[in-house]
């Protein structure tokens, strides 16, 4: 006969099976204060659908322990309301990964999707295939979603993240005859969108910059907290690589390189700002030189 216990037993085990599979722990924000008339069980349904689709979901063959989870935020901000079901807005990806030695998480990636245009009808399945275009929102989600688990495995390993980015670029091409933005070359300003930043990852001409987020994470910050002046020289040798990528502009808009410093300039200011003055004042020549439109944030290093 089974008892209480046991059902309570199997249960648990099952959770634990299921919280081993599941990679990403999204936090999801919908913004929806622009649209008159929200209707807010509407929204807090998408919330609660968008979560579900990021975190229950396997986006990797790999197994994750709890603890190894993905931390990412999804944050939606809805501009329009097109018709019933039809929704324009914009979505911010942040992602970070924890520091070997510290109790500190470091960003791993912030940007912002400025084409996100989708339709979506409450409780309906959101259903996604790798290999066939079923809906731009659940296109869109998981393209993302690769982004992130791509852009982690890249701080742990020397271009680790190259499977999840093919699966993201997979993704864009699936897309191509979608009327809603974001999918095309020609789509957007300045190449900011989800074609071009999949494209600039798995160019040639942007290794450089996949092989110093290696060197600033797994060899600068994951050493720091035993060996502080060695990490801080991979950070900044990491820096020197991405010199040498701005000098050599692979191209005119050079979207993921803006990514790198729009995610770390915060952090970079902060791992140099106790450094003796002479490596300071290096680290600051090269950032003003590389990456100017950040200047106020590296002040503190003057």
């Amino acid at each position: 006969m089974v008892n209480g216990k046991s059902i309570a037993l199997f249960l648990l085990v099952l959770l634990s099976a299921f919280l081993a599979q599941a990679q990403l722990r999204s936090n999801v924000t919908v913004s929806a204060q622009k649209i008159q008339g929200t209707n807010a069980e509407l929204f807090q349904q998408m919330k609660t659908d968008v979560t579900s689709f990021l975190n229950n979901r396997m986006w990797t063959n790999h197994q994750y322990e709890p603890f190894e989870r993905i931390e990412c935020n999804f944050i939606i901000t809805l501009s329009e309301q097109v018709s019933d079901n039809h929704f324009k807005g914009t979505l911010q990806v942040q992602a970070q990964r924890p520091v070997y030695g510290a109790s500190y998480n470091s960003a791993t990636l912030n940007t912002i999707d400025n084409e996100f245009e989708f339709t979506y009808m409450p409780n309906e399945l959101m259903d996604f295939s790798e290999n066939t275009h079923l809906s731009n929102l659940t296109s869109m989600l998981a393209y993302w979603a690769f982004i992130v688990v791509g852009t982690d495995y890249d701080t742990f390993s020397p271009r680790g993240g190259t499977e999840w980015f093919r699966k993201a670029e997979r993704i864009a091409q699936n897309a191509q005859g979608e009327s809603m933005s974001g999918w095309s070359a020609s789509s957007g300003m300045e190449r900011r969108n989800r074609y071009w930043l999949v494209e600039n990852i798995l160019s040639e001409k942007y290794a450089r910059e996949r092989m110093a987020s290696y060197r600033y994470h797994r060899q600068g910050l994951d050493v720091m907290s035993e060996k502080p002046n060695e990490g801080r020289a991979a950070v900044q040798q990491a820096l020197q690589e991405m010199q040498s990528l701005y000098r050599e502009k692979p191209d005119s808009y050079m979207f993921f390189y803006n990514v790198f410093f729009d995610t770390k300039a915060d952090e970079i200011a902060n791992i140099f700002s106790e450094a003796p003055q002479e490596e300071r004042e290096a680290v600051l020549k090269l950032l003003l030189e590389i990456n100017n439109t950040n200047e106020p944030k590296y002040e503190k290093l003057k």
